[in-house]
Parts: C-alpha cells; sequence; structure tokens
C-alpha cells in the first residue's frame, strides 16, 4: 500500500454548512468535524478524482510583524503537485500524513509544523494560528479542503524542499505581483490573501 493520507466524507464535513472561497474559524468550526470524522485513505489517482472524499490541507502563511512583511515562495518545476509548478505561493502546507500524524492527539496542527520543517530552514518554527479554511468546488480543488493558519516570526526562512526561491515581501509587492498577468499564483493564496492583508495592517 502506498502513502495514506486523512479524508473526510464530503456528506459529513459539510452536512451543516457549505461555502466557496474562504470562512473565518469563527463562522463555523470545522476542525471538530475533521477530528472527529477522519480517515486515513491510500492517496490513489482515483481518490484525486474523487470528490465524495475530502482531502484537508494546512496551509501556513509566515509572517514578520516587525516590517509588516509575509513570506512568498515560487515553487520548483519538480515533484508530484505539476499543476503548482513555478507558481507563487503564500501558503505553505501539504497532506495530512498516516506515518507522521496517526498517533498524534491534533494530527492537524502536527501536520502543519511538519510541512513548515520540510519546506523551509529556520531556528525556531512558530506555532501556527489557525484563522479559517478555503474551498473551492470545481477542479482539483474540489476534493482539497484548506485550512488556513499563519505564523509570525522575525526570522528569515530559507527556501527547502520543493521551493525554486522565497522571500519576504511587502503588501505593495505582493499586491504587484498578483496584478501582474505574467504572474502565476495558486488559486489558495489568491483566496486567503485579503484576510492576510488585514492582518498585517
Amino acid at each position: 500500500m502506498g502513502r495514506e493520507i486523512v479524508v473526510v466524507k464530503r456528506n459529513i464535513l459539510f452536512k451543516e454548512k457549505t461555502f466557496t472561497g474562504f470562512l473565518p474559524l469563527v463562522e463555523y468550526d470545522f476542525l471538530s468535524v475533521i477530528l472527529q470524522h477522519l480517515e486515513y485513505r491510500e492517496r490513489t489517482d482515483a481518490l484525486e478524482h474523487d470528490n465524495t472524499w475530502q482531502q484537508p490541507i494546512p496551509y501556513v502563511w509566515l509572517i514578520k510583524p516587525s516590517t509588516r512583511q509575509v513570506f512568498l515562495y515560487k515553487r520548483a518545476i519538480t515533484g508530484d503537485e505539476e499543476r503548482l509548478h513555478n507558481r507563487y505561493s503564500g501558503g505553505i502546507g501539504g497532506h495530512i500524513d498516516k506515518d507522521t500524524e496517526e498517533a498524534s492527539v491534533n494530527p492537524i496542527q502536527d501536520a502543519m509544523l511538519r510541512e513548515l520543517r520540510e519546506e523551509v530552514t529556520m531556528h525556531v518554527y512558530p506555532t501556527p494560528t489557525i484563522i479559517g479554511f478555503l474551498k473551492y468546488h470545481s477542479g482539483v480543488e474540489d476534493v482539497h479542503f484548506g485550512i488556513v493558519a499563519f505564523a509570525e516570526t522575525e526570522e528569515i526562512p530559507l527556501p527547502a524542499d520543493g521551493m525554486a526561491e522565497g522571500r519576504f515581501y511587502t503588501v505593495h509587492e505582493v499586491e504587484t505581483l498578483l496584478a501582474d498577468s505574467f504572474a502565476q499564483f495558486d488559486p489558495w493564496t489568491k483566496g486567503s490573501w485579503d484576510v492576510i492583508k488585514a492582518r498585517l495592517a
């Protein structure tokens, strides 16, 4: 059997509430639903096209409070997430894995910290604060459910696996890139940028 990841039945996850785009944590607690009803299933091609299962994906923005900057990175043209190759991203994250999170009391929080350690090199890894959720109901995002967080640091993270480049950007620099038709962003960066920008302000 291959890699197993956390999934939740769509009809269970959205039984009480559904939405499109960004939803603040204060409006609905999807975390409890995920933690109560999560299962582990092999990440197969079939699962990637089966929207009856939702794959929760931690997505953490790094913020530098003293300068009101945010960490953006550009993905390398390598790895299995071909749809994200060479695109800018604001959030660091990935699937919640059975082999690393199964014994965890809070697999969501632990997966966030693990992804930070895998994606960037830092002396001290900050604890993420979850602020909301992302959901789009078309294309490949139809099977993914974003858990959005931010983490504050004064360190300069160094890009690790899967990053072509990464650094802190000002709000103006991010807005300029977003307005540039040649700069490609993953949809979750666009979908959560406004709430991160508001926090920086």
